[in-house]
């Protein structure tokens, strides 16, 4: 069987999207009785050819997402190609590709936190975009073949949005990097670890935040909830938020000024993976008061790496979570505030989510998200 993939968002330079479609890749690329395809812009060939995948050709495709270049010349190249499928890892999928494919789908958030604050385009241009946006994504769920979602509350959505049959749709949960699984065994190095927190200039006691800063995420309720710990309970203790620059990035910074908060948030920007998990041992608790959620993944690396996790009381974070956090309202600065204090004061709660924590996690990995996809691979093509 011949597959292709859009690769063009491989990654952690494409955040969540781009740590599925290298993980996907990864693992696939151990099935023999696959012949990948993958389409991969010209960034990310040299990076792919060094992994040395026996069953994998790599096309060129160096096609910016979103763009009208990608709608009009991506449909040319995968028809060259001469594939039994093509698996679109994201909603771009190009209006005039009429071949058999499949759409991951991993959330509908900009569905919901839509207007001119979640951009920092005019007006017109992005009320342009965004009916372009609708346009693409309901194309590509209607015509796909099959659709993957990473939860069921995905999946629930895209069913009620789209008026889309049950069975079109398949529920295959992400996974954790080892790099973070493999902080359950090991044992932490306080040299090291001291060493990678001077690195941030980041001072004990703190509570860490990770992923973007777009409207949705609610990251302006959390500052306003350390302020309020530090003011009324007296607890000193400071918000790290690990945040690849963004569109956003200078405008949040602008908005900690506004809220008189710079004493109390640190920003270190992007982190990789190796510096994340050491953050996650010394923090004292990961909080994510995200508003939407496809899946929820930081929560569960911290969990890997025996950090409590308090978020908000959300259908997906409950799917996915279970009874391994502590949930607030995302509304209420004082729930919010309530919560952070019961899992950073109180040793019993903190020790029995850190046991919860680490049963949760074995139960996603990037393994069976690859087998799973794969089954779907052999129901479509056949």
């Amino acid at each position: 069987m011949k597959v292709a993939i859009d690769a063009r968002m491989y990654g952690l330079k494409h955040a969540g999207i781009g740590r599925y479609v290298e993980n996907l890749v990864r693992e696939l690329s151990k099935d023999k009785s696959l012949e990948l395809v993958l389409f991969a812009r010209k960034e990310n060939r040299d990076q792919l050819a060094m992994q040395q995948f026996s069953n994998l050709t790599i096309i060129e495709a160096d096609i910016p997402h979103y763009s009208l270049v990608e709608q009009l010349l991506m449909p040319g190249i995968i028809k060259k190609a001469r594939v039994d499928l093509v698996h679109f890892p994201h909603f771009n999928v190009p209006l005039f590709y009429f071949g058999k494919y499949m759409v991951t789908i991993h959330d509908l958030i900009k569905h919901t936190s839509r207007g001119v604050e979640t951009t920092t385009r005019s007006r017109w241009f992005y009320w342009l975009k965004y009916l372009g946006y609708k346009i693409v994504f309901g194309q590509a769920v209607k015509r796909a073949t099959k659709i993957i979602v990473p939860s069921q509350a995905v999946k629930d959505e895209l069913v009620k949005t789209y008026n889309l049959p049950g069975d079109k749709i398949v529920v295959t949960y992400e996974g954790v990097d080892n790099k973070f699984k493999y902080q359950i065994s090991n044992i932490k190095n306080t040299n090291q670890n001291l060493k990678i927190l001077e690195k941030y200039k980041i001072k004990k006691p703190f509570v860490i935040y990770t992923g973007s800063v777009y409207p949705h995420k609610n990251v302006e309720k959390l500052i306003q909830s350390i302020k309020l710990l530090i003011t009324n309970y007296k607890l000193p203790i400071t918000l790290v938020i690990s945040c690849a620059r963004s569109v956003f990035y200078e405008r949040f910074n602008e908005k900690i000024e506004q809220m008189e908060a710079g004493d109390c948030v640190k920003m270190v920007g992007f982190v990789p993976d190796e510096d994340l998990a050491v953050l996650y041992q010394e923090a004292e608790a990961f909080v994510f008061p995200t508003l939407s959620e496809g899946f929820g993944l930081p929560g569960l690396e911290a969990m890997a790496c025996g950090l409590p996790v308090v978020c908000s009381d959300i259908p997906v974070l409950r799917e996915i979570y279970v009874e391994a956090a502590v949930y607030f309202d995302p509304l209420n600065v004082n729930d919010i505030a309530e919560k952070i204090k019961k899992v950073t004061r109180d040793t019993s709660t903190r020790n029995t989510l850190i046991q919860k924590g680490f049963e949760q996690v074995k139960k996603y990995s990037w393994e069976k998200m690859a087998q799973e996809t794969m089954a779907v691979y052999k129901r479509v093509a056949s």
